[in-house]
């Protein structure tokens, strides 16, 4: 819930604080009813952090082995007569700096899918995950209106028209807001089909009634407006399609498996539709204008893309080493680029990947990825109980993955522990009850 307050987490100092407490969480955690079905879905994350550790020790190591040593080791040679070790990286520590940012990702993750074994704590999970975004999202409103100027407690120096909320930048505000509204829309979505609600709460405990009370359709209702506004605000073309593209990919997965025929289908997808077309048209008057003024395509970021893959083809193997991007750009910073921005991150994480670690290592990245979204939106199809659980972080993966292809949301600490949360909650869900409690076999019945 804080990781997203302190202007999202970019500093390190917050990034090893939230390492700590998740490490403490898992060392204190009772595991005792973990399955081997469990470990087995998340033995591919743990063999890619594995190999990213090895790549930034070899990247970081004096005098590797094996690899391209950057050329600005040689400097100190020829302009000082002074020897030092070639490294991989241009960079002596950056890339072990840099590596906390993916161990703290793989920890919030681990962490979720243990906790969210069990049904209940998910949902609790997701319910806390999903107010505490509407609060961050009622911020950023009420700052934008109040005192646009202001981030935080110190002035703002960019995006002065739009609402960030603790980010500085607004497309990660657009996708935190949007994976948010997710969170809101598709325990609606369920009431509206099931009308399973309690007519009281379940007890007089407050938690319960708490519980209760955030759940009603009504303030379900509110949230998601409330977080879809907030994404509005923010003025993203990128932030706020794809959220609605995500909406309606979640509504798709939640209508797929059900049984109400081709024409009642078909007649509800296309007034999800409709719907978004309006919602567009009504609060993303800012996005639609910007998308008229600019279109959808920026061509210095296709720019900064085309020296990446420069980049990549002199260095394909193990990188410029993790966290180096910064350092190395200017050197290849094409004139029509120009001079104005400091261009710190590729704005395409699955690019920037390949290009601090290496094509080999940024295709097991991916393709681990791709692994997780196959078993979520297999448990979103298969799974009856629940089965909202495994569509929000379908959704949501959808979301942060598609959107970090052409941005950098998911290198933002405030956003990526929100998201690791939410699709490793929906990843444990995946499975059926018996091989998360027992690790037997797969139930029909379950499925």
């Amino acid at each position: 819930m804080l990781a997203p307050f302190p202007l999202g987490s970019v500093d390190l100092v917050w990034i090893c604080v939230w390492t700590v407490l998740l490490v403490f969480s898992l060392l204190t955690a009772d595991l005792g009813g973990t399955s081997r079905e469990q470990v087995g879905l998340l033995l591919p994350l743990f063999a890619t952090i594995a190999m990213i550790g090895g790549i930034v020790t070899l990247q970081a190591w004096p005098d590797p082995p094996i690899g391209q040593a950057d050329p600005v080791w040689e400097l100190p040679t020829q302009f000082l007569g002074l020897t030092v070790p070639h490294r991989i990286s241009m960079t002596a520590t950056g890339p072990w700096l840099a590596f906390g940012y993916p161990l703290l990702l793989s920890l919030a993750f681990v962490r979720a899918v243990f906790l969210a074994t069990d049904a209940k704590a998910a949902q609790q999970l997701l319910r806390i995950l999903a107010w505490a975004g509407c609060a961050y999202a009622v911020y950023g409103i009420w700052a934008q209106i109040a005192d646009p100027g202001t981030l935080l407690f110190k002035r703002k120096e960019a995006y002065l028209g739009f609402a960030t909320g603790t980010f500085v930048n607004r497309n990660t505000a657009a996708t935190f807001w949007g994976s948010c509204a997710l969170l809101f829309l598709v325990p609606l979505l369920r009431f509206l089909h099931r009308r399973d609600r309690h007519d009281a709460p379940p007890s007089d405990q407050r938690m319960a009634r708490l519980s209760y009370y955030f759940s009603l359709p009504a303030a379900l209702a509110g949230g998601f407006i409330l977080c879809t506004l907030a994404t509005a605000m923010t003025g993203s073309r990128a932030g706020l399609l794809l959220s609605i593209c995500a909406c309606l990919l979640a509504g798709g997965l939640y209508l797929a498996p059900l049984d109400v025929g081709k024409l009642r289908r078909w007649t509800l997808l296309a007034a999800a539709a409709v719907i978004a077309l309006l919602l567009l048209e009504l609060i993303g008057g800012v996005v639609a204008g910007r998308i008229l003024a600019y279109g959808l395509v920026d061509e210095q970021r296709l720019g900064a893309y085309r020296t990446s893959i420069a980049i990549i083809r002199e260095h394909p193997l193990f990188g410029i080493g993790l966290g180096s991007f910064e350092a190395v750009f200017p050197s290849y910073r094409p004139a029509e680029l120009g001079s104005y921005g400091v261009w710190d991150r590729a704005h395409s994480t699955p690019l920037e990947l390949a290009v601090e670690l290496g094509l080999p290592a940024a295709i097991v990245i991916v393709a681990s990825g791709l692994w997780y979204i196959y078993h979520l939106i297999r448990g979103s199809l298969l799974r009856r109980r629940d089965r909202y659980i495994p569509i929000i972080g379908t959704s949501v993966a959808a979301l942060g993955l598609l959107h970090s292809s052409i941005d950098f949301s998911l290198q933002i600490p405030g956003y990526g522990v929100f998201f690791a949360a939410i699709t490793g909650c929906g990843l444990a869900q995946c499975l059926p009850s018996s091989m998360r409690k027992n690790g037997g076999g797969v139930m029909m019945s379950e499925l």
